[in-house]
């Protein structure tokens, strides 16, 4: 063998040593039954087990073809579970079907929450993890916080190892106190919320309301007791509570930027990359190529996401859409539909497809319009892509989104229950004449591209960071550990307000002392002078 062949050699080994050596065991809880959701986090996970690290994945999306280092636990059962919910009880459900009212959303979400756990850790597939991984350590565990509250008993399975959050959503008061970050409702909107940043004095009352019942009471009165009651009882009882779990948290990554939300104060343990499951778009089946390319003004995308079904909206909706769409007859309309039958009634410049591939539909040249639930991930790909928007949201945070893309001048919402064919037909007629849509989603476009790395790199970039620094509890603010009041320094007040109060208290008491004193001298001076006028007489 030549020298240089045994250089390379030696050199090829050793990086395998260090690759080996660097490789971490991690443990991902992904358990949110929404393709949209899973995408982000799975193209995270994904993207570490190419980097050589060992991932053991709870997901209901499992990967179609096996992905080396990626193993993955299913539960897709959890689909139905999510679909049947509302047989159970309605307090359980979580309707996505119809529009939901934010108190809906806000009220029945603890014995949703408790329902889905409970589900979850009954199943065959996570008891069978259960006893698998009891006693074994991990070097990092990776949480979706929207629904594993209870789940996060597996940290004291694998030997408590550092945890990481990563959100496919725009982080709640709630996951923002967890890790330390400021609560100013004044200008920072809630995710559940209605409002943009620049609040009137109503808003600002509403966005206070919303703070303090959902992401205070209900979440820290009412979800965390029962999920730690959950907790404890499917793995014990273990030395940390669920509160401490929460809040000793390493990082959180959101999968969010300033193109679809708003500047707020973080600390360095909480990462915004942008959206981590945009790629390079495929190319289009032929046929929906062809299409699309002959669409002489242009196309218009309805898709309501992964959660809520086209075939949902009603047919009376669905003829206001249709009479509408008739309106622009060289305008051609792709129509995500889920049923194997045909759409009735629909004008021939509709074209219905069971599945979409999205990304490469709003990178097509001729796409000028979206009608769209307003989903983070779908925000994202129009903003990415630079195509207005015709809002229709639902539930959850999808007036957040709504809002920060109406605040923007880079779509028009309309509301589902108001829907007929005069709103629908002004709406797209006015996206499509005002330029100014097209322009201002531009400006997003431009922003949430605008970055060192790219959103994936960044995310792993930081998850490295807390596996080489063991947790990074640099990284964690002093906040995470005071109690309420000492964060607001209520206790500081008290005291001052302690003292103020005992010195009025004290100037009152003397000033009636020197009072009374005073009157007592006064009347015993007229006394003797009394005493005077009568010896003189």
């Amino acid at each position: 063998m030549s020298k240089g062949k045994l250089i390379k050699l030696i050199l090829i080994k050793c990086t395998i040593c260090i690759t080996c050596c660097n490789a971490a065991n991690i443990l991902c809880i992904f358990p949110t039954a929404s393709y949209s959701h899973q995408q982000p986090l799975l193209t995270l996970s994904t993207a570490l087990a190419a980097k050589g690290h060992n991932l053991t994945v709870i997901t209901p999306n499992p990967q179609k073809v096996p992905v080396k280092n990626h193993r993955d636990i299913d539960i897709s059962f959890l689909y139905d579970v999510f679909n049947d919910a509302k047989k159970f009880s309605e307090e359980t459900s979580m309707p996505s079907q119809t529009r939901v009212s934010l108190f809906s959303v806000m009220n029945s979400f603890p014995k949703y929450l408790n329902f889905i756990t409970t589900s979850i850790l009954n199943s065959s597939q996570i008891q069978n993890l259960i006893r698998e991984l009891n006693g074994t350590n991990y070097d990092l565990l990776i949480v979706e916080p929207l629904l594993t509250s209870g789940l996060l008993g597996f940290s004291e399975l694998i030997g408590n190892p550092p945890i990481v959050s990563a959100v496919t959503f725009h982080v709640c008061s709630a996951v923002d106190a967890d890790l330390g970050n400021p609560i100013i409702p004044s200008y920072i909107p809630s995710s559940f919320g209605i409002s943009s940043d620049h609040m009137s004095l109503w808003d600002r009352i509403i966005n206070l309301f919303i703070i303090l019942y959902f992401d205070f009471y209900i979440v820290n009165m009412c979800v965390q007791p029962e999920q730690d009651k959950i907790m404890r009882q499917y793995f014990g009882n273990f030395k940390h509570n669920l509160w401490e779990l929460e809040s000793n948290k390493s990082l959180l990554i959101v999968s969010a930027d300033l193109a679809s939300g708003y500047s707020k104060p973080v600390h360095p343990n909480t990462v915004y990359v942008g959206p981590m499951h945009l790629k390079t778009p495929p190319p289009l089946p032929a046929d929906l190529q062809k299409w699309m390319d002959e669409a002489e003004d242009g196309v218009i995308y309805f898709s309501l996401g992964s959660n809520m079904k086209g075939k949902s909206v009603s047919e009376e909706k669905r003829t206001a859409f249709f009479e509408a769409f008739k309106k622009f007859p060289k305008m051609r309309v792709l129509w995500k539909w889920e049923a194997d039958t045909d759409l009735f009634g629909r004008p021939d410049n509709v074209l219905t497809r069971k599945w979409v591939p999205q990304q490469s539909v709003l990178a097509h040249p001729k796409m000028k319009i979206f009608i769209s639930q307003i989903g983070l991930q779908s925000f994202q790909e129009a903003t990415y892509f630079g195509i207005p928007l015709l809002c229709i949201p639902m539930f959850a945070d999808q007036d957040f989104n709504t809002m920060k893309v109406v605040s923007s001048g880079a779509g028009i919402k309309v509301e589902f229950n108001e829907i007929n064919n005069d709103i629908i037909f002004k709406s797209l007629e006015q996206l499509l004449k005002n330029t100014s849509y097209k322009e201002n989603m531009m400006r997003l476009s431009l922003i949430t591209k605008d970055k060192p790395m790219s959103a994936v790199d960044t995310a792993l970039w930081w998850v490295e960071y807390v596996i080489r620094h063991k947790g990074a509890p640099h990284l964690r603010p002093s906040a995470c550990d005071l109690t309420w009041y000492q964060y607001y320094m209520l206790d500081i007040f008290a005291i001052f307000i302690l003292i103020l109060l005992m010195s009025i208290f004290l100037i009152y008491y003397v000033t009636v002392y020197l009072i009374r004193k005073l009157l007592i001298l006064s009347s015993k001076v007229n006394e003797k002078k009394n005493e005077l006028k009568l010896k003189k007489n």
